[in-house]
């Protein structure tokens, strides 16, 4: 973490900020928690033309056979937004959460965000009477943790999480799974 956001962070009543940032296949939408701030170069508004996030849940580090996981909900402004963050090639999409301190005096960021979170767009769903959606994430790990064993030794999964990654491109030797009622049954009487 920076130390001057250490130190701001540590100060009598910092004002903290998130951002969160979701690269999607045609544009990336940039949202703070509250007000706008500027990062990089980059402008980060509490209410963009796809609405406002309404929370960020709880950011949960797996256990055993779990991973990290956080549901963020969003408000979107109208139809069209909705219709755009519920779409299929929304599935995937790399959200990342970062943590700021902003000077009172200045309105500027101290130091450099903290990284909290870099996940994946995993599940769209409904939620409430207001027309919330949430967007429920997961992280690469999350992938690892699949049993589909027979789907994930499999070149075009591999190249799907990993793009540009050969790996499994020249894989021979696995075992070609027989599915039930697929093949002849064996003969007990000869």
């Amino acid at each position: 973490m920076d130390a001057d956001l250490i130190a701001e962070l540590a100060a009598q009543a910092p004002i903290t900020v998130l951002l969160v940032t979701y690269d999607l296949p045609d544009q990336t939408v940039r949202w703070t928690d509250g007000g706008f701030v500027v990062w990089d170069d980059e402008l980060y508004e509490a209410r963009t033309s796809f609405g406002v996030i309404s929370e960020v849940g709880e950011i949960s580090d797996g256990v055993d056979g779990e991973a990290t996981s956080c549901a963020i909900t969003l408000m979107p402004a109208d139809n069209d937004s909705f219709s755009a963050m519920i779409a299929p090639e929304v599935q995937g999409s790399v959200v990342t959460i970062h943590l700021g301190a902003v000077d009172f005096q200045t309105g500027l960021l101290v130091g450099e965000p903290d990284l909290l979170l870099r996940c994946e767009v995993d599940v769209p769903r409904l939620t409430g009477s207001a027309g919330a959606l949430v967007h429920d994430t997961i992280t690469e790990e999350t992938r690892m943790l699949e049993v589909n064993d027979e789907r994930r030794l499999t070149h075009p999964f591999h190249t799907d999480v990993w793009p540009d990654e050969d790996g499994y491109k020249n894989v021979t030797g696995l075992k070609v799974k027989i599915y039930w009622r697929a093949s002849d049954p064996n003969n007990a009487i000869s």
